[in-house]
């Protein structure tokens, strides 16, 4: 399925998200971020199942050239320190240099990265250098899931500082590589525990911008281990093997463990996830369905994930704050489906009758059979409807008409 190409607005929005987040912008998480790159792709170029990335972005790779090419302008205007780096693989592939496209220009743009003038990476002059490449050592073997790389500079690192602070934690991530994937539920249940509370910690603490990367197979384990056919439990909703999944981007696994729960739509934080994982799977309409159902039935927690950090889909989270800000009344999620319909044409298109009972849900229906277009006098009825139920909403139609 074609990828949705970002507005140059928003993928800069995302671009400094991820500079903030991580004191650094790099084009290839850009492209993960903005679901252009899917990670199992990316995962598979990492693990040298595929020599470049271009099979991956072959539906839109000269759409997202062109974006990379004016974020890089971006950031440089921004007088970012743009520097060409190393990308390497893991696991059984770790250590290769890899070549993220054929064509030499994307390749140098996807090799780069960008980082505040300030906050450039510089060995400390005070350290002991040799101690700090012995460090920086480490931290690449355990990025690329290597192991035995990895225990010989912890090795190396303890014969110069045995209380070195990086030991401790990277002694942690040398366990998490080597255990065994869990075996039945309690198992996962047990390394659950286990990861949020001492692997994730200590990968975060060690190997930042790349703890992602480097816990995701153990998160993977964990909901193959979890998806055992127990039913959801409200009281404990990390325990489903769907937040397994979620975290570690299988997005098929959370569809799949959430679709298997016959009541899923009674559960808002079920269907929180399923609508991230359709919109990661490209099937935007089915993710907007979901998110318009939390609208309607659980607008907390639509409120909740609209205004998160990582809310996936950047025109809804745009739409949403703008409406949010200009409108003389607050918007309520509620009515918020109803505005898309006349703010966003793409909505419009991709959006169906919902058919729900209740006056946001009856306002949306009637604003899309009026943007689909029907006879004069289906018109001329949904139209009056419209007006008698929401008389605002039917005079902002009326503008949207005109505009």
């Amino acid at each position: 399925m074609t990828p949705t190409i970002p507005r140059v607005a928003d993928a800069q929005v995302t671009a400094q998200d991820l500079l903030s987040a991580h004191g650094a912008y790099s084009p290839i998480e850009l492209l993960l971020e903005t679901n252009l790159l899917g990670y199992d792709e990316y995962r598979a170029w990492r693990r040298g199942e595929c020599h470049t990335l271009d099979d991956a972005i072959a539906d839109a790779a000269h759409q997202i050239r062109a974006l990379v090419e004016r974020l890089d302008s971006w950031a440089r205007s921004l007088h970012l320190h743009a520097e060409q780096i190393a990308l390497y693989g893991i696991d059984g592939h770790a250590g290769t240099d890899l070549v993220a496209a054929n064509d030499a220009a994307l390749d140098r743009l996807l090799h780069t990265e960008y980082r505040a003038a300030n906050d450039r990476r510089q060995r400390d002059i005070f350290l002991d250098t040799s101690e700090t490449q012995a460090v920086d050592d480490l931290v690449a073997s355990l990025s690329t899931r290597d192991a035995k790389s990895a225990t010989n500079h912890v090795r190396r690192l303890q014969g110069m500082d045995a209380k070195h602070w990086a030991l401790g934690e990277a002694r942690v991530l040398i366990d998490a590589l080597n255990a065994e994937p869990p075996a039945g539920r309690q198992d996962g249940l047990r390394r659950l525990d286990l990861l949020e509370h001492r692997w994730l910690p200590a990968a975060c603490a060690l190997l930042r911008t790349d703890a992602r990367d480097f816990i995701t197979p153990s998160w993977r384990a964990i909901g193959n281990a979890l998806e055992d056919g127990t039913a959801f439990d409200a009281t404990q909703p990390r325990q489903h093997a769907s937040w397994a999944y979620l975290n570690g981007l299988d997005w098929a696994g959370v569809r799949r463990t959430v679709h298997s729960e016959a009541d899923y739509r009674a559960h808002p934080v079920l269907v929180c996830r399923l609508a991230e994982a359709e919109w990661r799977l490209r099937n935007r309409k089915a993710a907007l369905g979901l998110w318009f159902t939390l609208c309607w039935q659980a607008p907390e927690h639509f409120e909740e994930a609209v205004t998160a950090l990582r809310f996936p889909d950047s025109a809804i989270k745009r739409t949403w704050q703008r409406l949010r800000d200009n409108d003389a009344e607050p918007l309520t999620a509620a009515w918020f489906p109803a505005r898309m319909v006349l703010e966003d044409t793409s909505v419009a298109r991709a959006a169906k009758l919902c058919g729900g009972g209740s006056d946001p849900e009856r306002a949306f229906d009637l604003l899309l059979k009026l943007k689909a277009g029907g006879s004069d006098r289906e018109d001329m009825e949904n139209g009056r409807a419209l007006q008698g139920l929401a008389p605002e909403l039917f005079e902002r139609y009326l503008a949207s008409l005109d505009a």
